[in-house]
């Protein structure tokens, strides 16, 4: 339980000493880190605790964000501004919040199993720094204090944030049919072919168009956003005797992550939305979230095409209603590809497995791919 990891590593004079090596143990022990990382771990806390000036940074790191809880940006930028070889000491830091966060924790109830699902993203970034550095370490900080301040939650194959909905969409349903419809709100520059102007980079200054919503007090009119996740420039009339809002900016929502490094079956994702909303209910009565969403690479609604209707990535898609946003193929080469990469250096990719070549045949051709949003209502399909 919480209370006995805290004990255990609280010293004789009631405070808990990060940079102790008994502390370092036991915490990669409670989250499982693997062997090798967790000799990381040790070696660093070695060289800190023989730096005078270095663990005086490293306690004073650690205070600001985990014990009173300053802003995060100004510090994380602090810590990656050390540099990549610096990694492993903004993992210690990170791993001296461990007692902090189980606060939080404790707090609300929630089951240790989360919170040890939940901070294994660490390992994963681990591994990623040390593919692009060469070494262990962090460099995810902006993303990871989402786990380790306690907003982000892995429940089941997917991680989950409470966030403010902010895609410039009202979502409606029809009051008999359940039908849902997405109007796009108004000031959204779009091109002809209904994606955002400027998506990969293409501007249609020509056919393009802006979109318009109005509210009379009747009835609401504006540009409808079909099922490919493209707007349509003609108008629609949705009489509000016929249509209820369920969604539009400033709602609470659900916002969903994919993190890697198991199969996304879609039974899974089913089991993980499940969770959430019982999780949000017991952990959260306060926050009633509206909305699944999600903006990812995953929702290119060029998969639709390119893939089997079968697969995980297709059936992830039907779960969600499309909508389009400003994006490119970036997020799209980064992680079918695993690094960073540009349209340029294509030649240069690894084609080995069936979506690496898929992707791969489809931009060689001069096509392009872009990420997407997109909405999957709370309530409808969760039981």
């Amino acid at each position: 339980m919480y209370r006995d990891f805290i004990q255990q590593v609280t010293g004789p004079d009631g405070r808990v000493d990060f940079l102790d090596p008994s502390y370092v143990a036991q915490a990669c022990e409670y989250l499982n880190v693997p062997a090798e990382i967790a000799e990381a771990f040790r070696a660093e806390t070695e060289r800190i605790r023989g730096d005078a000036e270095r663990a005086r940074r490293a306690v004073s790191f650690h205070r600001e964000l985990f014990v009173e809880k300053r802003p995060a940006k100004p510090i994380n930028d602090q810590l990656l501004a050390m540099g990549p070889a610096s990694g492993m000491f903004a993992a210690v830091v990170y791993l001296g919040g461990l007692p902090q966060v189980m606060e939080v924790y404790e707090a609300k109830g929630i089951p240790e199993h989360v919170l040890i699902d939940t901070l294994g993203d660490m390992v994963i970034w681990m591994r990623h720094h040390r593919n692009k550095y060469g070494a262990w370490g962090l460099s995810q900080l902006h993303w990871l204090i989402r786990h380790w301040s306690g907003q982000l939650f892995k429940l089941g194959r997917l991680q989950f944030m409470n966030i403010a909905y902010d895609k410039p969409v009202k979502a409606f349903r029809h009051k008999a049919t359940g039908r849902v419809l997405a109007l796009a709100d108004s000031g959204v520059r779009f091109r002809a072919d209904g994606q955002v102007d400027g998506t990969n980079g293409n501007f249609d200054p020509e056919g393009g168009w802006t979109s318009h919503y109005a509210f009379d007090g009747k009835a609401h009119a504006g540009n409808p956003i079909g099922p490919d996740g493209s707007a349509s420039r003609e108008t629609v009339v949705l009489p509000a005797g016929e249509w209820e809002l369920v969604l539009q900016r400033g709602d609470p929502v659900l916002d969903v992550h994919i993190p890697e490094g198991e199969k996304m079956a879609h039974e899974r994702c089913l089991d993980s939305y499940r969770r959430a909303v019982v999780f949000w209910a017991d952990h959260f009565p306060e926050t009633r979230p509206k909305a699944f969403v999600c903006t990812s690479w995953l929702l290119s609604p060029q998969f639709r095409t390119l893939l089997p209707p079968d697969s995980n990535i297709v059936r992830f898609q039907r779960d969600y209603y499309v909508t389009p946003v400003l994006s490119d193929e970036e997020q799209t080469l980064e992680r079918v590809f695993g690094f960073r990469t540009k349209l340029e250096h294509l030649p240069n990719v690894p084609r080995e497995t069936s979506l690496q070549k898929i992707v791969y045949d489809y931009l060689a051709s001069g096509r392009r791919i872009h990420g997407a949003a997109g909405f999957r209502l709370i309530g409808e399909r969760e039981t």
